[in-house]
């Protein structure tokens, strides 16, 4: 019985041992596969993140006259994403979400930067108000500044689609109203700089 026993236990031991091995077997040899996958990774991000920095370049250097007039800025805020404002007063006349002349000319220019961007870099489009409410005269088209800052940025992004040809699947628009300044709304300079299109170039390095 205790030989029996015994017999019954070791071939228990040993059978746990060659699962185990087996495990540890598997786990090297997928384990080339799964360093060449990392490495293709990688090589994506880093390949992700040099084009962005070369549609940076070409954004600051296609812009260059509305940067200067401080109309435009183009910030990189990490190696994944780019941050491009555009004030109101380039983009779109006094309580108006069409988008003037002008307007239409630097997008066309920031389309343009994009082709070196990675193609999955998705583009977020934000619209902003400073604090002042909606005129009486605009409240049949827009109930609220939330309602402005929403069509302007539909806006912008209709325009990329059409006027631009980009793809409608990479486009996010939102409308954030007067909930985020970045200057004070008790001068007519820093509701100005409250008054813009904020275009966020984003991918997932």
């Amino acid at each position: 019985m205790k030989a029996y026993m015994l017999a019954a236990l070791t071939a228990l031991l040993l059978s746990g041992c060659f699962a185990a091995n087996k495990d540890h077997y598997h786990a090297v040899a997928d384990a080339p596969e799964e360093i060449h996958k990392l490495k293709q990774a990688d090589k994506k991000i880093k390949e992700d993140i040099h084009s962005l920095q070369k549609a940076v370049e070409d954004m600051r250097t296609s812009m260059k006259n509305e940067i200067k007039a401080k109309s435009v800025s183009v910030n990189q805020n990490s190696p994944a994403s780019i941050q491009v404002i555009m004030q109101q007063q380039l983009m779109f006349a006094s309580g108006s979400s069409d988008i003037s002349s002008a307007g239409r000319k630097t997008l066309v220019k920031f389309a343009e930067a994009l082709k070196h961007a990675p193609a999955s870099a998705n583009i977020r489009i934000v619209g902003h108000t400073d604090n002042r409410p909606v005129g009486n005269k605009l409240k049949h088209k827009y109930a609220d500044n939330w309602a402005l800052s929403t069509a302007r940025a539909a806006a912008v992004a209709r325009f990329l689609v059409w006027g631009a040809h980009l793809e409608p699947k990479r486009l996010h628009i939102e409308g954030s109203g007067s909930t985020q300044p970045i200057a004070s709304n008790d001068t007519e300079e820093g509701r100005a700089k409250n008054r813009r299109i904020e275009l966020f170039v984003e991918t997932n390095a």
